[in-house]
């Protein structure tokens, strides 16, 4: 059963780092997959250099989606650490909200990118969508955490750098 922590365990950490590092990724060669599928569709040839990108983009999509399962089972057994004091009930609305939307996205984003590559193309332009909504929520979680840390100095980026118990 889950339980408040005073912060994140060692292995929350390395799991939140480790997604992060394969989501950048993704976002940078993502455009690589799109068009050796577009080639393919075509009957094209495939540049050696988009086949490459386009095979790590779908085995990081895979990775994506073990780590973010893992990560949630992980939540859900052992808990999160209690919103930092002092914040005001809107500001815990909104950091649960935003967490809860990169889970249902991390996980949705490789399902759909399998789902497109493996039979139904239309898929994929819903896929394409995520690109810009994963900078969006990416942008707004580091500024975030960037304001409480610095401007609030409540300590809520250190909670993600130094495992508690």
């Amino acid at each position: 059963m889950a339980t408040h922590r005073n912060g994140y365990s060692g292995l929350q950490i390395g799991l939140h780092w480790l997604v992060m590092v394969m989501v950048v990724i993704q976002i940078v060669i993502g455009e690589n997959m799109t068009e050796m599928v577009e080639a393919i569709e075509e009957g094209e040839a495939v540049s050696a250099g988009d086949a490459f990108w386009g095979s790590v983009h779908f085995w990081l999509g895979l990775g994506i989606l073990a780590a973010m399962a893992f990560r949630l089972a992980v939540r859900l057994r052992t808990g999160v650490p209690a919103h930092a004091p002092g914040s005001s009930p809107l500001q815990n609305l909104a950091a649960s909200v935003l967490h809860w939307a990169f889970y249902v996205v991390l996980l949705s984003v490789p399902i759909s990118g399998l789902v497109a590559y493996y039979g139904l193309a239309d898929v994929g332009e819903v896929h394409g969508l995520s690109k810009p909504l994963l900078i969006v929520l990416v942008a707004i979680h580091a500024g975030a955490a960037l304001y409480n840390q610095f401007i609030r100095k409540d300590g809520t980026l250190t909670r993600m750098l130094r495992p508690q118990a």
